[in-house]
């Protein structure tokens, strides 16, 4: 599911990506939900080059939480600048 996830994500359907990605971080992964908070990200959105795609901060700031919840250090990181840049 997060390869399929993240091939959406490199061919900018968003949608569908995050789609694979929230499935994946349901069943209890950190990877996935680490991935998937960088696509609502505001710091990090662009690098999805998806046309349209608007960031949520505070959809961000759920999935690393739970992204951390399931063990991923990379998340407290980034849940730390996103909470740094005042997003």
């Amino acid at each position: 599911m997060i390869r399929r996830g993240e091939s959406f994500l490199a061919s900018g359907d968003l949608a569908s990506g995050r789609l694979f990605l929230q499935r994946a971080a349901e069943g209890g992964s950190a990877a996935a939900a680490l991935e998937l908070a960088t696509t609502f990200d505001p710091l990090t959105i662009d690098r999805f080059g998806a046309v349209g795609a608007e960031p949520d901060a505070a959809k961000a700031r759920k999935w690393y939480q739970k992204a951390i919840e399931l063990g991923s250090a990379a998340a407290a990181q980034q849940l730390a600048r996103l909470t740094q840049s005042g997003q």
